[in-house]
């Protein structure tokens, strides 16, 4: 009842005790026994005998240890001795013979156990959540009782906690958590696993752990990519580390956030460091959120409150989007609708008014970039090879007007156009784009035309500006629990995993971006998916990635830790169950922006038999032989967390001591002179010079010159149709683009199952009303939602916030399928391509051909 999880038979048991309790009290105090009597009889009757059955009959199916075939038996042998007599034969028993009553009947009172007081303790969120809330929970005698926002930081903005934050409780404390480690005894991927001990656990991933090592080598050995413990001492990490003192693994990089972004802004820039500070955002006189949606996503504990001070101050807010999102209405912006993978075409349209008009800064581009017109291209370059020459047609015939780019884009020309004017004369303007737009099927031209926009006005390098690319912030460098270097070069971009499982042989650099070697000796035979639900649910075309994992002499051996059975846990060889952050401890630094560090205090025990992951790579490091170098000389994770404070107070100066730390429950910093990017290189050019190849800003790319790709990957920004993209002839078959959006009910997938985040913002397919009307659907209909990958069903919204031609669900839901593998959670990876974008080899989820029916529900 208070929310924590219930061991169900113990607690009837528990309830029967008290029956016979109150019915011995009543008979030392001569009154009647019987109505408790009857009661025990009737609570037997209705609840705990078919509790008792069913554990007992779970046991005897699923349990192995005798002890617990032991405890079967009692179960049977109370249920058929339990006859009416018996409890009066109980009741009967002289008193003073009962255990405790002696002192009762003495007239003594025994000792009441008082509970311990209530606490308040200071902890933060740990997932990959934007937002990292510090939290402030009260507790007592190992409960949870509520969770306020805020945790005693002091500082500017207020770190305040969102929704999922405060139902944390409802999260984590919940039946369905997973309770002891399992080995699999059923298909991969049906769900039916045998409990084993923690020991057994060890034994049997250290013997698959050697067998594929010694059969297959390092390349075969790969750790999944995953975030659901996004702090210092990762799960991840751990399992990195033990691999890498045993002769490597296969590696990967880029991230399923942010490839496109983070892979191809050094190519413009030469580095990742784009953004300014947050709070810089309060100085320019027009921002542009292309494809931003701050309002659910958090992007940063301190953006959404910039971002009201921003609408305090009467500064116009643009979103582009093609849904009218939460941001849009909360800061009742302007909203120009998009169609998705579009968005380069409309940057090329704006660069065309901008030039056509005269509005650009000339000397900011004369100055500081290479390659945008046919003057300013390195020696050597073939005619018409320049941003300019795109731009007006001179290379293919095709001006990139504001015409051209409505028939792509589907916004009026006329809308183009003034947005153009706007933003190239509002300077200091800001384009602030999230990471939707560039997780599309060609993300890396979306990527380059944005920040070819902000260097054609100018608003690259100085305060109100911003220069777009990934946008990342230089700050405190805060490192987690160290891997040491892999012995294995190899690596693969993290999207291709899929397909270094099954065809890892015929993998390149040039068609996969392989890199550190130039072919991989082995499929991935060994997969340690540590706090994560990539290896399923959050995957591209769920289906293709079942079949892949289902193949047991594909991938032989998958490790997993998880809170609950997720769609990936399902797959799993062994199973660990892994404990929340109230149960654990940790360091959780910032999502990218804000000037704090907190700490994850443990709050209450961990729940049932669940360990920190720390604990059972320990038990792997022990049996294959490797502790000692693994350990680094510390006892448990306790003390290697105090080691990584260590440094975290080399980076941060102002950082307490870490008792201190600890029960404060982190450290607000002081602020700092806000950060712009570039603002050296644009104030003195000749000391600080950009760190590309030329010393530029490559507007056009020697080094993607020299790919000799140029219809996938130009030297010069651009729109390239891509495939599912709005103009693929595809759309005559399936003729509805489909987007995910990362929900405030969800970060990423965790928080799913949380019935009060799900009343917040129902799992629902968006659709146009003219869209709605064309398949005769009304809003709340139950739809199928299909292509040639899969197909789910899921209620339909029926609204005017989104545009035409496009729909859009949630990410995240639990994979469900039914006897006939339709999904019905409305988890979109069932219908998204494993298809990479051509440069990054990134995750193009945004980027979906489908269509719409009524689906034929039987009653």
């Amino acid at each position: 009842m208070d929310g924590n999880p219930p061991d169900f038979i113990g607690q009837q048991f528990r309830s029967l005790c008290c029956l016979y309790a109150l019915g011995l009290q009543a008979l030392a105090n001569k009154a009647d026994p019987e109505p408790y009597i009857q009661g025990a009889h009737g609570f037997i009757s209705a609840y705990l005998k078919q509790t008792a059955e069913m554990t007992a009959a779970g046991i005897r199916t699923y349990g192995k240890s005798p002890v617990f075939l032991k405890v079967a038996d009692r179960l049977t042998e109370f249920l058929e001795n339990y006859p009416d007599n018996q409890v009066q034969k109980y009741l009967t028993v002289p008193l003073s013979d009962l255990y405790g009553y002696d002192a009762y009947l003495k007239g003594h009172t025994p000792a009441i156990i008082q509970d311990r007081p209530e606490r308040f303790i200071n902890t933060g969120g740990r997932n990959n959540c934007g937002g990292k809330c510090a939290i402030r929970v009260r507790e007592q005698e190992g409960c949870i009782l509520g969770i306020s926002t805020g945790c005693g930081l002091t500082g500017e903005p207020e770190m305040r906690a969102c929704a999922r934050g405060l139902f944390y409780r409802e999260t984590y404390l919940d039946p369905r958590r997973l309770r002891y480690p399992m080995q699999r005894i059923g298909a991969r991927g049906e769900g039916r696993f045998r409990r084993i001990s923690w020991e057994e656990a060890a034994d049997i991933a250290a013997a698959e752990w050697i067998r594929i090592r010694n059969t297959y080598g390092p390349a075969s050995r790969y750790v999944q990519y995953s975030t659901g413990v996004s702090a210092l001492l990762r799960p991840d990490a751990l399992v990195k580390r033990l691999l890498s003192l045993d002769g490597g693994y296969l590696g990967y990089y880029n991230s399923y956030s942010s490839a496109c972004s983070r892979f191809t802004t050094p190519f413009i820039y030469g580095d990742n460091f784009s953004g300014n500070s947050t709070e810089d955002m309060l100085h320019t006189k027009l921002l542009i959120l292309w494809g931003h949606n701050p309002k659910e996503t958090v992007f940063g504990s301190d953006r959404n409150y910039y971002l009201a001070k921003v609408r305090e101050k009467g500064i116009p807010i643009i979103v582009i989007d093609p849904r009218q999102s939460d941001t849009v209405r909360a800061l009742n912006c302007e909203w120009i609708g998009i169609r998705p993978a579009a968005d380069a075409a409309l940057a090329d349209a704006m660069a065309y008014v901008i030039w056509s008009e005269g509005l650009q800064d000339q000397r900011f581009m004369d100055t500081f970039c290479l390659g945008f017109d046919e003057a300013h291209l390195p020696p050597g370059i073939s005619p018409n090879q320049s941003y300019q020459a795109y731009l007006f047609g001179q290379r293919d015939g095709i001006p990139k007007t504001p015409v051209w780019a409505e028939g792509i884009t589907g916004v009026p020309a006329g809308t183009i156009a003034d947005l153009a004017r706007r933003y190239a004369t509002a300077k200091p303007a800001c384009l602030l784009h999230g990471l939707g737009p560039q997780r599309t099927g060609s993300g890396e031209q979306t990527v380059r035309t944005l920040a070819m926009l902000t260097c054609l006005t100018g608003n690259a390098g100085i305060s109100g500006g911003g220069a777009a690319g990934n946008g990342s912030v230089r700050g405190p460098s805060f490192q987690g629990y160290p891997v040491p270097p892999n012995p294995y070069p190899g690596k693969i971009p993290s999207f291709l995993w899929t397909r270094a499982a099954e065809h890892a042989r015929e993998m390149t650099p040039n068609a996969d971006g392989l890199q550190g070697v130039d072919r991989l000796e082995e499929n991935i035979k060994m997969i340690c998916n540590f706090a994560g639900n990539t290896l399923v649910n959050q995957h591209s075309d769920i289906n293709n990635t079942i079949r892949i994992l289902k193949d047991t002499n594909k991938c032989e051996f998958i490790l997993c830790s998880d809170i609950f059975m997720t769609p990936s846990a399902r797959f799993a060889d062994i199973l660990l169950p892994a404990p929340s952050f109230f149960e654990d401890e940790n360091i959780a630094p910032p999502w990218e922006f804000g000037n704090y560090l907190l700490f994850n205090n443990r709050v209450i025990d961990p729940v049932f038999g669940s360990r920190f992951e720390y604990q059972f790579v320990e038990a792997l490091a022990r049996r294959l032989g490797f502790w000692e170098a693994w350990s680094g000389g510390y006892e448990g994770y306790a003390k290697w967390l105090e080691a990584i404070y260590a440094d975290c107070r080399k980076a941060e100066p102002e950082l307490p001591d870490y008792e201190t730390f600890k029960r404060e429950g982190g450290r607000h910093f002081k602020s700092r002179k806000p950060f712009i990017a570039y603002e050296d290189q644009i104030r003195d050019f000749s000391h600080h010079p950009f760190q590309t190849p030329s010393g530029k800003i490559e507007i056009f790319s020697q080094q993607l010159y020299n790919l000799n790709r140029p219809d996938e990957v130009p030297p010069v920004p651009g729109y390239l149709p891509c495939p599912e993209g709005p103009e693929d002839p595809l759309t005559a078959r399936y003729p509805l683009q489909l987007i995910g959006w990362h929900t405030k009910r969800r970060t990423h997938s965790i928080h799913d199952k949380n019935p009060r985040l799900e009343k917040l913002d129902p799992q629902r397919l968006w659709m146009h009303p003219a869209d709605a009307e064309q398949r005769g659907l009304q809003d709340g209909d139950i739809v199928e939602v299909w292509n040639d990958r899969g197909n789910l069903r899921v209620p339909v919204y029926v609204t005017s916030r989104i545009i035409r031609g496009v729909t859009a669900l949630s990410q995240g839901a639990w994979y469900t399928p039914d006897d006939a593998g339709i999904d019905t959670a409305g988890s979109i990876n069932v219908l998204t391509s494993q298809r990479p974008t051509p440069l990054a080899r990134g995750n193009p989820q945004h980027t979906n051909l489908v269509e719409v029916r009524r689906a034929q529900v039987s009653a």
